[in-house]
């Protein structure tokens, strides 16, 4: 019996020593992880620290900027970087790294980061030049094009309905931006009527659109805004057209006068150098035979000038225009309702019809833009001009630009 209690006995303590082995054994194996687990932490922590940049790098040492214009810098080396300006009154710059040019002259942009290290970037603000080529593509393009890339220079072309508009794809290839002129840039035809200007355009539009896949949102009148060969009311209310679908306008503040009969590389020259005064340009200059040469002249005599060569799509303002004649004499006069002639019109497939929107007050500075409600069914250009495509019913909708709407319920049958 003895022998019993103490057999029982032993294996309570076996079995007790056994579970205390156990219980240490998972305190060891926790321990171990969390040892472990921190091991790993400090590892990682030490990696982070051995591999986080201390120097800072910024994309450029030195730029060029135009005054009102913008310029990105790019920076590397750092999560919390501060950029700063040496003298705001040239050249700002954002928490993000834009320079923003405000006055001829030199500045110095730092960057620093969380560590202290810093990079700096000299930044020269300079006077701005816009060159603009109107009436092209021409058989004169190509030569022009060589002229630009031999001296790295880029310019807005003014383009009209030509021949050779296959080359508005070398323009945009070469960094150059393509903006609309008009169709025909014949002028009793392109303001025959108060919106025969934009139909044009339109069709221009696509035209270019087939060979650089964009759409131009830039914009010159033919004459300018100020043209007599428009009537003065029209062109008001084109440029109010113009705003409502989004194109920016553009006139010009200096000229080669190259369509004189003087027209010619020297006389050019002489009155860009007359003209260019001020610290921000915009040249009117033609697609013509001797425009080559006349590049050859006036672009090294402009940086020469001080002079940063741009592309009107980074003018910093949204249009820059002359005061139109009509606005000269009258102040704009918003439509209270607009009506089309036709609450419903009935259309064969296949035909076509003009419809003919009507303002109160028919004086009116307003412009009508028109939208169809299905153009599968059937379409509207700037004209009120329909095309039915097939069968079916949609709406056509008049809207000026102050917003008012008339409807025409349209059945193609």
């Amino acid at each position: 019996m003895e022998n019993t209690g103490f057999d029982r006995l032993f294996k309570i303590l076996v079995l007790s020593g056994s579970s205390l082995i156990v219980i240490l054994g998972i305190v060891g194996v926790l321990f171990l992880t969390s040892a472990q687990k921190n091991a790993v932490k400090d590892e990682v922590s030490h990696s982070d620290h051995i591999s986080e940049p201390k120097e800072i790098v910024l994309s450029d040492s030195s730029v060029e900027v135009g005054k009102r214009l913008t310029y990105q810098l790019s920076v590397s080396g750092g999560k919390q970087i501060v950029f700063r300006s040496s003298d705001e009154s040239v050249a700002t710059v954002d928490e993000n790294g834009l320079i923003k040019g405000n006055a001829i002259g030199n500045c110095t942009v730092t960057a620093e980061n969380e560590n202290g290290s810093t990079a700096e970037c000299r930044v020269t603000v300079k006077k701005v030049v816009y060159i603009t080529i109107d009436d092209g593509p021409t058989k004169y393009t190509d030569e022009i094009l060589a002229v630009l890339k031999e001296y790295d220079a880029k310019v807005t072309f003014f383009v009209v309905g030509s021949y050779y508009l296959n080359l508005t794809k070398d323009m945009e290839e070469q960094g150059c931006v393509v903006g609309l002129h008009s169709d025909s840039h014949i002028f009793k035809q392109c303001y025959a009527t108060n919106y025969s200007y934009f139909r044009g355009i339109e069709i221009l539009s696509d035209k270019v659109m087939k060979y650089t896949g964009k759409r131009c949102k830039l914009l010159r009148f033919p004459g300018g805004t100020n043209t007599s060969r428009c009537e003065p009311l029209w062109m008001r209310r084109n440029l109010n057209g113009a705003a409502d679908m989004g194109y920016r306008v553009f006139d010009w503040t200096a000229t080669t006068a190259d369509t004189s009969d003087y027209g010619s590389a020297a006389y050019s020259l002489k009155n860009v150098k007359k003209s260019c005064t001020e610290d921000e340009e915009i040249i009117l200059m033609h697609d013509r035979w001797f425009s080559a040469d006349t590049l050859r002249k006036i672009i090294p005599y402009l940086k020469d000038s001080g002079y940063l060569l741009e592309t009107l799509d980074r003018y910093p303002d949204n249009c820059y225009y002359f005061t139109p004649i009509y606005s000269k004499t009258h102040k704009d006069l918003p439509s209270k309702s607009v009506k089309i002639t036709h609450k419903t019109f009935q259309i064969y497939e296949g035909k076509d019809a003009f419809l003919t929107a009507e303002m109160n007050p028919v004086d009116s500075t307003d412009f009508v833009r028109w939208e169809s409600s299905d153009t599968s069914i059937v379409t509207v250009d700037a004209t009120g001009h329909i095309k039915a495509l097939r069968q079916g019913q949609a709406d056509i909708t008049a809207i000026t630009s102050s917003g008012h709407r008339g409807s025409c319920h349209v059945t193609v049958i």
